[in-house]
């Protein structure tokens, strides 16, 4: 290979991996939060909503109140948004909507992800996708019980 095929190479794999990073970050922004990020960096915007145990580890969930944040992909957040901590480390963000948001949802999220890391539809569960952005972070798209839509983003192994 010559030197000239070898820059071509890595300049097309360096424009590929950048501009992975550059879609999953306009999602990321889009979500707001992050996961891992500390507990004092929203501890004045949050009510207490009790706590909740998951494979044995307590998590203290909190309802997020501070009114700059109310819409998603132009969708009302009408159900609010919860935050789960543990050891005051965010390990999950619940985002809910009033109604049947699904395809909705699942197209403005898979707009925002690179082109080989979309959500998939969990074949036994109509109304659920996934996506994991890296090896820690997991989002999910659900339509629970209630007819009610729901975004989580969270630790993968909770």
């Amino acid at each position: 290979m010559t030197k000239y095929k070898l820059i071509s190479h890595l300049k097309r794999w360096l424009f590929l991996v950048t501009g992975i990073f550059r879609s999953e970050k306009r999602l990321l922004k889009q979500l707001r939060f992050t996961i891992g990020e500390q507990y004092e960096n929203y501890e004045f915007d949050l009510k207490s909503k009790g706590e909740k145990i998951v494979n044995d580890i307590c998590y203290e969930i909190y309802l997020y109140e501070k009114g700059d944040f109310k819409m998603l992909f132009d969708l009302p957040i009408s159900r609010g948004i919860v935050l789960l901590f543990n050891a005051d480390i965010l390990s999950a963000v619940y985002y809910r909507f009033q109604g049947n948001h699904f395809e909705y949802l699942l197209k403005q999220t898979n707009k925002r992800l690179p082109s080989k890391n979309k959500m998939v539809i969990d074949p036994f569960l109509a109304y659920r996708a996934t996506c994991h952005l890296d090896s820690n972070t997991v989002i999910e798209l659900l339509v629970k019980k209630d007819g009610n839509t729901g975004i989580a983003m969270k630790k993968k192994l909770m």
